[in-house]
């Protein structure tokens, strides 16, 4: 469906099922799916997870670990919720394709995401005790992996992630700034979003792995990714 060179409109918003979905505080973004990655730009990936659709959306997400019941004591189930109910047109697929709608992730899912990426696309089930097996199974192409990992650095070098980057090593990172109330008026209460940020260090060869989330804390880019570089500071000591 696209490469990281394929080019895309700038725009405020994309229209789906005939709801205006809008960029975060309804600013213009686009051009190539690399620079679209780095800017988090909603009009772009929204109509992007639409045209992909429920069901290889859900396959994927499931591959990475959504909906699987995880190996650490109390840990919550990911999901994206029934696509029979909850993903049953444009706008329900293409918001949650962004992580809105009726999506639910962990910090520790998310983390996982980030680690799969680092780790060329092979997934290992997230686990507490050292002595408990490795499962690991392959959740994405290794060509696709190393291009998100790309995307991701630029995200740190010169996109919404820049207050992760770390002087002498190589950061690749992913805001998140998820909707609690709608924000496409411009508004910019940091109460309204969850904060998210994911990343791994060194990029092309990750040591570890985080996943950050503050609720009700604003844009990810702020919020949460400044303590993503404290982190990734302090255990790559």
């Amino acid at each position: 469906m696209a490469t990281p060179s394929s080019s895309y409109p700038v725009r405020s918003s994309a229209t789906l099922s005939g709801v205006k979905l809008s960029n975060a505080s309804g600013e213009s973004c686009g051009g190539t799916l690399s620079r679209s990655f780095a800017d988090s730009c909603n009009s772009v990936f929204a109509p992007l997870g639409a045209r992909l659709g429920a069901r290889r959306l859900v396959a994927r997400a499931r591959a990475f670990g959504f909906e699987e019941t995880p190996r650490v004591p109390a840990a919550k189930i990911s999901t994206l919720g029934d696509p029979a109910k909850d993903l049953r047109d444009a706008i329900a697929i293409g918001s949650a394709a962004i992580g809105q709608n009726k999506d639910l992730a962990t910090p520790l899912q998310m983390a996982s995401v980030g680690a799969t990426i680092g780790s060329g696309g092979v997934r290992a089930s997230p686990r507490v005790v050292r002595s408990d097996p490795v499962i690991r199974r392959r959740a994405v192409s290794a060509r696709v992996a190393g291009q998100v990992r790309d995307m991701m650095i630029g995200v740190v070098q010169s996109g919404t992630g820049t207050a992760a980057a770390l002087p002498g090593v190589q950061v690749a990172g992913k805001t998140g700034t998820a909707e609690l109330r709608f924000t496409g008026d411009g508004t910019s209460d940091p109460k309204n979003t969850d904060a998210w940020f994911v990343a791994f260090a060194p990029a092309r060869n990750p040591r570890v792995a985080v996943g950050v989330m503050l609720v009700g804390a604003g844009a990810g880019g702020k919020a949460a990714a400044p303590i993503a570089r404290q982190v990734l500071t302090a255990a790559l000591r």
